[in-house]
């Protein structure tokens, strides 16, 4: 049994990953400029929602093994928490 991926999903997974990561560097950068602790949980945050996701998926259905759901999850969970203290106590 082969999994067919929509040709758009790989792409796309790929442009959102490239914009995470030009998030998480400006949030980096504002944290070394202004020594902003929220951007910095900011920066984490943004990383760990988009990043495990986005390339967990594609790289299981390139290798035909069934996706890490488990990984994603938890990585979204901390990421969400990150975010939250981001906008709430730090």
């Amino acid at each position: 049994m082969t999994a067919t991926v929509d040709p758009l999903l790989v792409p796309a997974s790929l442009f959102v990953a490239a914009l995470s990561v030009i998030v998480v560097a400006q949030c980096y950068r504002g944290y070394i400029r202004n020594e902003s602790r929220p951007l910095l949980f900011l920066g984490a945050g943004v990383a760990l929602v988009t990043l495990p996701s986005l390339l967990l998926y594609p790289i299981s259905v390139a290798l035909g093994i069934p996706a890490y759901v488990d990984v994603a999850v938890v990585s979204q969970l901390f990421g969400l928490l990150s975010l939250l203290y981001a906008f709430t106590r730090a």
